[in-house]
């Protein structure tokens, strides 16, 4: 479901041009959004998310007698909205010297600037998730086998390699529910920062393994993780960490975007002569606002090597 958009102070030419260019823009970052490729987007008209969780999903069994019944009593993982906002300032005699490309090029800075925080709000959730609970009150990421069993921890600190990345794929499918049943996780994508995007690349894209050197050579053997998943390469991961996402047919994924429906993203442009930043600075004001909310997500859609 895309965004909804809603301008205000449109009151020129100039500004409905500003506002186009906007709108064009946030539509092109929108088909390439993180959250929407391996997040988790909900909505609400609140001024916080309230998400009932059913922890893991109900068993099929053989109907005997009354129903057994899943209760999305299982937890409730409350995640609150704030405002943002990006504001960007215009001298008023670009548009007096015809310099109407400036304006636009500040509008489609504007929703870059969405997007970007939107981005990097995604990648802050997964680094902090050793400290941010999640819905069942233990961290998103833990390396502690006494938290969830030995089978659910879900945190190392492995450089990234074939031995390592096998490793990671195999401790998601071994991740279970409480009573041992498996929870049949399987990693869709690969996230790396650009330190690593070379060897992500070799390690699930590459029909044979190159060895990297002065002079790259193909090691020789196939590699058994070709097409396997996707691989995405963040700008905000500036060391060597990496992490597994599950973003298949489950509905939960590691991190949860709270989106207000009622309250859509907003342009507003302030260019009338009497406004305060024309008539004190001569300047024209252009400016963004959305009422979002992030927070940690399923611990089991995520396999983390922080190194």
């Amino acid at each position: 479901m895309p965004r909804v958009i809603q301008t205000r102070g449109i009151n020129s030419a100039v500004d409905a041009g500003a506002s186009a260019a906007f709108i064009a823009s946030f539509r092109m970052y929108e088909q390439n959004d993180l959250f929407a490729e391996i997040g988790t987007i909900e909505r609400t008209q609140k001024g916080e998310a309230r998400i009932p969780f059913l922890w893991y999903p109900p068993r099929m069994r053989e109907w005997v007698g009354e129903r057994l019944i899943g209760s999305l009593d299982g937890g409730m993982h409350i995640i609150p909205t704030r405002t943002y906002e990006a504001t960007v300032a215009v001298p008023r005699t670009a548009v007096e010297d015809d310099q109407y490309g400036a304006i636009e090029r500040a509008a489609r800075g504007l929703a870059s600037e969405f997007f970007r925080f939107v981005h990097q709000s995604y990648i802050n959730i997964l680094q902090n998730g050793g400290t941010l609970n999640t819905f069942d009150g233990l961290p998103l990421l833990s390396a502690n086998p006494n938290a969830r069993g030995a089978n659910n921890v879900n945190l190392a600190s492995q450089p990234l390699s074939l031995e390592n990345l096998s490793a990671g794929i195999q401790a998601m499918g071994l991740y279970t529910e409480p009573d041992g049943r498996p929870l049949g996780m399987r990693p869709t994508h690969l996230l790396v920062g650009p330190a690593n995007e070379f060897k992500a690349k070799n390690l699930v894209q590459s029909q044979q393994l190159i060895r990297s050197g002065s002079t790259d050579s193909v090691m020789g053997e196939a590699n058994p993780w070709a097409g396997s998943m996707t691989v995405l390469v963040s700008n905000y991961i500036t060391g060597n960490d990496w992490y597994l996402i599950a973003a298949g047919a489950n509905e939960y994924r590691p991190a949860i975007m709270v989106e207000r429906t009622d309250v859509p993203v907003e342009f507003a442009a302030h260019t009338s002569p009497d406004h305060e930043s024309v008539f004190r600075r001569d300047s024209y004001e252009y400016g963004t606002r959305a009422r979002v909310g992030f927070g940690a997500g399923a611990w089991y859609a995520v396999y983390a090597s922080q190194v």
